[in-house]
């Protein structure tokens, strides 16, 4: 099936809580603090949808010469068919055009598939946040800070 993306609205907030759940149990945002982040200066989301469904999310802030990812996630029903690649692809197209330079973002240490994906599109490790995720069932877990260049592709 074809993957669509486009910009969220208001609408989506409630779908996409749902959606942001599955993806990130521990850490899920609700509808309230995902429209919080709408309302940010710069900021933006992209949804990606197979048949009408969401599959995919990416929010995100863009300013000056920066963009900031917030939450990247896929439907676990959804993953390694490349739809996370192709929000990130998007969105340093967008970023570009709005006149960032870079893309940064944090991703927990011990999301080996996450940090696989980054480094294959060009982010490299530029900081470290300790004990930055607070699991219910577990330890903290540190936070690897991201930055790539903006001036290549994603895909």
């Amino acid at each position: 099936m074809t993957i669509e993306l486009r910009t969220v609205s208001r609408a989506d907030l409630g779908p996409l809580a749902r959606l942001h759940a599955q993806c990130f149990a521990e850490d899920a945002w609700d509808a309230a603090a995902l429209e919080s982040i709408l309302a940010m200066k710069g900021a933006e989301a992209r949804l990606a949808e197979e048949a009408a469904q969401p599959v995919g999310l990416l929010f995100a802030v863009i300013v000056a010469e920066e963009a900031e990812i917030l939450t990247l996630g896929v439907a676990p029903r959804a993953r390694r068919r490349g739809i996370a690649r192709l929000l990130l692809g998007d969105l340093f197209a967008r970023a570009r055009a709005l006149g960032a330079r870079c893309v940064v973002l944090e991703v927990a240490a011990d999301n080996s598939a996450a940090l696989a994906l980054y480094e294959s599109i060009g982010f490299r490790t530029v900081g470290l946040r300790h004990g930055y995720y607070h699991r219910e069932n577990g330890p903290a877990i540190d936070a690897w800070l991201l930055r790539a260049s903006i001036d290549r592709d994603a895909g």
